[in-house]
């Protein structure tokens, strides 16, 4: 037997199939279900390694594996996601070293510096995380190694060790992130299946340039892997670097049931206010105000919309035609935006960066609930929800706290992501109801009004109003449409 022509055998290849879960039919399944079974005690060289290779914990055979870096900027290739921050360290790049540039290198490593973490590192979809930071319920039962580990405050799966063969190579890596595209794929990760996504040809392995130069892999190539406990790592370029760090997220302000704020989107900023925040616009603000206001005390609040067009706004060219809808009743100039096309994205992580540079603490998107308008295009409330989320995420991994705007029906749903709510005129409307889970969370419901009896206080509307607002712990201003700060009344 020639040990080098193995993966011609047949008996290998059926069994092969067998444990990577896609036996071709019945009648191969049974065929070699039998053949496995007959070979337990066998001394045959092809089965023994068969079994050996079968192992601890699945196989994962053939699997369509593409380059990915840290410090990778978004774009179509990658679905507009940038690889600065990772599923379990939002500052990766920092930590990491710098970028792992795979067209610049020095052996295994980037050419321009040393890396402080392993320069062998994977992706695999699945997170132990949910998207807000909180564990899966899953985990320990899925994990093999779960309970090994702290389940309490470290990620389970970061730093895990796989061994990775390509025509005879093999090479060991670290998991550090968390893709391609997906984040909750268990039955392939941890069992049999095939990956579940269609991007890049149901791609399921991420690797690095490391990975990519060792094994000899080419644009979106095949790979087989598996799991592997660190004793069973052999030796290589691999243990040069180990990395051990665990989950590092990165903090960020988070307003509570006593914040006080300011609301002011045109006309010079009144910086007299007695406030906790002031929610300013990100475009008009220049970094002097921003820091002005910091050394105040102030938190800075810095105000986009996240779902809609503005022909005023400097980067208004970015927006492809076609993803421009309808108007915004109201709002000249302004339309609504199709949040399910993906070159949205990157223009929208373009202006969370600018708040971060900006030295914003927190943002305000607006118009996420354009799923409930007639913008033009068939949103569901699905979509909506992936959006929002979204947005949130890619905040925090800025270190920005965000707010989310109106959107009643979904708060029960995002509450979690968001750390505060701004809602417009829910005392009017009767609405105020949907705004309790954000209470309930103590986190802050900061609150306008515009309605001209709470303007004229016809009836002692105004009164009433302060009082239901204070009594549900809001922060409840009656202001001007234009938010241009003519005239501004705060019920606490």
């Amino acid at each position: 037997i020639d040990l080098n022509d193995i993966e011609n055998d047949p008996a290998y290849k059926a069994s092969i199939k067998i444990l990577s879960g896609i036996g071709e039919d019945s009648a191969t399944l049974k065929v070699t279900f039998d053949y496995i079974a007959s070979i337990k005690n066998s001394k045959n060289p092809i089965e023994m390694i068969l079994l050996e290779w079968g192992g601890k914990y699945p196989l994962h055979v053939g699997i369509v594996t593409t380059t990915f870096w840290v410090g990778e900027k978004s774009n179509k290739e990658n679905a507009y996601i940038p690889n600065m921050s990772s599923a379990w360290d939002d500052n990766w790049m920092n930590d990491f070293g710098g970028v792992d540039d795979p067209d610049s290198r020095d052996g295994f490593y980037p050419s321009l510096f040393t890396p402080l973490e392993n320069p062998f590192y994977f992706a695999l979809p699945y997170s132990d995380f949910e998207e807000n930071g909180t564990r899966k319920d899953e985990v320990s039962s899925i994990t093999p190694w779960a309970s090994s580990q702290n389940l309490k405050t470290d990620s389970i799966l970061k730093n895990r060790w796989i061994k990775i063969t390509k025509d005879g190579k093999v090479a060991f890596a670290q998991w550090e992130d968390v893709g391609p595209i997906n984040s909750d794929d268990k039955d392939y990760v941890f069992g049999y299946a095939q990956p579940s996504s269609e991007f890049n040809n149901h791609a399921g392995l991420d690797v690095s340039p490391a990975l990519r130069d060792y094994l000899g892999l080419d644009g979106e190539d095949t790979t087989n892997w598996q799991f592997v406990d660190e004793e069973d790592v052999l030796e290589g370029p691999w243990r040069d670097i180990v990395t051990t760090s665990q989950v590092n997220w990165a903090d960020w302000y988070k307003p509570d049931t006593n914040t006080t704020w300011q609301w002011q989107l045109t006309g010079d900023i009144n910086t007299s206010y007695d406030v906790d925040i002031y929610d300013i616009d990100l475009f008009e603000a220049d970094e002097t105000l921003i820091q002005e206001l910091k050394n105040r005390g102030k938190r800075v609040i810095c105000y986009f919309s996240a779902g809609s067009y503005e022909e005023w706004r400097s980067d208004a060219d970015k927006f492809s035609k076609n993803i421009i809808g309808n108007d915004l009743d109201g709002w000249i100039g302004e339309k609504w935006l199709d949040i399910r096309e993906s070159s949205i994205k990157p223009i929208m992580l373009s202006r969370l960066d600018l708040a971060q540079q900006k030295g914003c603490d927190g943002v305000e998107p607006d118009n996420v609930d354009g799923y409930t308008n007639d913008t033009g295009f068939p949103l569901s409330s699905e979509d909506q929800l992936l959006y929002n989320k979204f947005i949130a995420n890619e905040a925090h991994r800025r270190g920005l706290c965000v707010g989310l705007k109106n959107d009643l029906e979904q708060i029960s749903t995002l509450e979690p992501f968001f750390d505060f709510a701004i809602n417009e005129q829910c005392h009017i409307y009767d609405e105020c109801g949907y705004m309790q889970p954000f209470m309930d969370a103590n986190k802050a419901v900061l609150n306008v009004e515009y309605a001209q009896k709470y303007i004229d206080n016809e009836n002692d509307a105004k009164d009433e109003l302060c009082s239901d607002a204070n009594s549900r712990g809001f922060y409840t201003l009656v202001l001007p449409m234009d938010l241009d700060d003519s005239f501004r009344y705060g019920c606490k």
